[in-house]
């Protein structure tokens, strides 16, 4: 029996995770999977073949010892997935800059250190919108992001008191999440597997279900797909798991917002396959 172990976290209450539906294939596979908190203590990590980095959605509270663990894993006969070298450098949202430098089409962004008014309103003029959004540099689900009229002065207070000594990437708010929302194109083993649109619930701008975003199954359009595909050839690694966020900017054009290569929601209810495509990914990994 292969043993693999699903690093999470201490409590899932408040997340919406699907990894059990990936069981039963890997399962029929010949892989027995244990679920480990990333906080657990005393952990053998000798004892698996394979560690894959699923649902860990705190890490972004202690990163530092989130790395540490990663270390020890990566210091045994386990092999982590994805790396580790892919988790320092999908860490932090510079690696955009990096992507933009390959030649992928992201959303526009300026990186700070800390937050200023002045920033706020140089962004305002180069991005020459009305609404800004700032997020932190090292960050999960929408948390910590904020929506910023241009005359919304409380708005603005409040992200700078968020932001006062950490760093941070200021983007136009890109008004087409609110109607057309955003799109995830996943890949399992650099195999494209499939596609969803997340759009917000009324009254708000975040896509992700626990802040009530709705989602659904979506077949990826063809200049999705490129602009994906292109992103995904550009990234030097070999990855268990890719998951590309796209969101279309001016002319309709597809803009690279994330990618996720440390812990992504799979959304594997929303194509039925895809737990399959995902369990074969995993089996034709060279193991030990």
């Amino acid at each position: 029996m292969k043993r693999c172990a699903f690093l999470s976290m201490d409590c899932l209450d408040d997340f919406v995770c699907y990894d059990d539906l990936a069981l039963p294939p890997l399962r029929a596979r010949g892989w027995h999977v244990d679920t480990v908190s990333w906080r657990a203590q005393g952990v053998d990590w000798d004892t698996f073949q394979l560690v894959v980095i699923r649902s860990p959605w705190d890490y972004h509270k202690d990163w530092c010892g989130f790395l540490r663990v990663l270390d020890a894993i990566d210091r045994s006969q386990a092999r982590l997935e994805n790396s580790l070298s892919v988790v320092r450098w999908n860490l932090e949202k510079t690696y955009l800059r990096d992507l933009q430098i390959r030649g992928t089409r992201i959303v526009p962004t300026i990186w700070c250190e800390r937050l200023t008014p002045v920033q706020l309103e140089d962004a305002f003029r180069e991005f020459d919108v009305d609404e800004l959004v700032v997020k932190p540099c090292i960050g999960a689900g929408a948390d910590n992001t904020h929506r910023l009229p241009i005359a919304d002065r409380q708005a603005w207070d409040n992200a700078m008191v968020a932001f006062a000594d950490r760093p941070l990437l200021i983007q136009p708010f890109v008004a087409n999440v609110l109607s057309d929302g955003e799109y995830s194109l996943f890949y399992f083993g650099g195999e494209y597997s499939h596609c969803i649109r997340k759009r917000p619930k009324p009254g708000d701008f975040r896509v992700q279900e626990e802040h009530g975003g709705i989602l659904q199954g979506w077949q990826g359009e063809h200049d999705l797909r490129m602009v994906a595909d292109q992103t995904l050839a550009s990234i030097a690694a070999d990855l268990l798991y890719a998951r590309i966020d796209l969101v279309r900017g001016p002319r309709n054009l597809p803009m690279v917002m994330e990618v996720e290569l440390i812990e992504p929601s799979l959304y594997f209810p929303f194509d039925t396959q895809s737990p399959e495509r995902f369990a074969m990914a995993v089996d034709r990994l060279v193991l030990p």
